[in-house]
């Protein structure tokens, strides 16, 4: 039964119009009647009627007055308003309020029973799409993750305008900061080593993955995970972590201990125009790292591992991965094309750019963190791969943190 609620001043025509929509034999119930606007505002709140019918000339609140009122209240309750004012400027602050049928007296009951007919319509509509609309919000909820993966791997492939990708981001409740961290987590040979392709997809198998991931993630603060057609799982966060190396040994042992197979981790900023270039650039490392024999694979993890060790060298490396340090050394250079002291050179100075940016430390001990015992030395290398000295470098971010670039 759709109830209903009657506002007029006068209690015979309050009577008159109950008895006209009872012997209209509509699924309609009179809930509440109401002398005045106030009380109409009153027991609409008490009774929740689905649609007002009501006069427009009233004591103590108008009708007009109460329509100024009820969409105050965000009560979208359809109103039929009754009215002896043939006057074109009532109609039209009556429709402005949004009313949805406006009724001159004296009313004929086909007339009447016309407009409440049409108002149940309205209200069976209404109802049917808000249905539909809360079907699709859950539908929503439950498809984030894939939704998210489809923007994050449009965006990757260059497939989003600006105003797309801003769009996009708010719809899918995304908050990114001009400069991000973009972390690629790739897996190799794992779905042959852990999963049974008899029993699992390799749906299932990308799912479970990011899955793990974003179970990593729980204890950091990033902005989303995302899973990419490339079959590795993409992390952003606004800032490094702050003990960079135990994050990515986390997550490696935890990948390669739950889905199998070697994990390799690559980590890069970028921005929005920059993630698309930057993205491939680290799949051709990850692509570069997975040709590696097993052996180099090794060396590069006990260097990533100990590259702070100021003693770390090749004879250390070799003996912990069991091999001879000159044939490493020849392994080294023919798959990665450049020698292990360039090597390990170039991995402490990305460290020690990384670290530029906390501004409590010191030049000298940013070089004792990533390895160096000689702040000389430390600066010899620093300008060598990055053409200033490391005072430069700082200076260069101070000015364009100051400019706001």
């Amino acid at each position: 039964m759709w109830k209903v609620l009657i506002a007029d001043d006068e209690p015979k025509i309050r009577q008159g119009l109950k008895s006209v929509l009872e012997e209209m034999k509509l699924p309609i119930t009179v809930c509440a009647e109401a002398r005045n606007g106030m009380e109409a505002l009153e027991k609409i709140e008490q009774f929740q009627p689905d649609f007002i019918l009501m006069d427009i000339c009233m004591p103590k609140l108008s009708g007009i007055q109460f329509l100024e009122e009820l969409r105050k209240l965000d009560k979208n309750c359809p109103v039929i308003v009754i009215s002896g004012f043939n006057e074109f400027s009532y109609a039209k602050q009556a429709i402005k309020l949004g009313v949805s049928e406006y009724l001159l007296k004296p009313i004929a009951e086909e007339e009447l029973q016309a407009a409440v007919v049409k108002v149940i319509e309205e209200i069976k509509q209404k109802r049917k799409s808000e249905k539909f609309m809360e079907l699709v919000k859950q539908q929503m909820v439950q498809n984030q993750d894939y939704l998210r993966d489809v923007f994050f791997n449009e965006w990757m492939e260059s497939k989003l305008s600006r105003s797309e990708w801003e769009e996009q981001a708010r719809f899918l409740d995304m908050d990114f900061p001009d400069n991000m961290i973009l972390i690629l987590v790739s897996v190799q040979s794992s779905y042959d080593k852990k999963i049974d392709k008899g029993t699992v997809t390799e749906e299932i198998y990308k799912i479970t993955h990011e899955k793990i991931i974003r179970e990593l993630m729980n204890p950091y603060n990033i902005i989303s995970v995302f899973s990419s057609k490339y079959e590795d799982v993409a992390i952003i966060m606004e800032k490094l972590p702050e003990n960079l190396q135990k994050f990515c040994t986390d997550i490696q042992l935890q990948t390669e201990e739950k889905v199998g197979g070697k994990c390799f981790i690559t980590v890069r900023e970028c921005t929005f125009e920059t993630l698309p270039e930057t993205s491939r650039e680290m799949r051709r490392e990850v692509q570069k790292m997975q040709e590696c024999r097993p052996i180099v694979q090794d060396a590069r993890k006990y260097i990533y591992a100990n590259y702070q060790d100021r003693n770390l060298d090749l004879r250390q490396v070799s003996h912990a991965i069991g091999c001879n340090s000159s044939y490493i050394s020849r392994i080294m250079k023919q798959e990665l094309g450049i020698s292990f002291k360039d090597f390990l050179t170039r991995l402490r100075i990305s460290q020690a750019v990384r670290l530029m940016e906390d501004r409590e430390l010191s030049i000298n001990q940013i070089a004792e963190k990533v390895g160096y015992s000689n702040q000389h030395y430390f600066s010899a290398a620093f300008k060598n791969c990055q053409g200033m000295s490391p005072s430069e470098f700082r200076k260069n971010m101070l000015q364009i943190d100051r400019n706001g670039l």
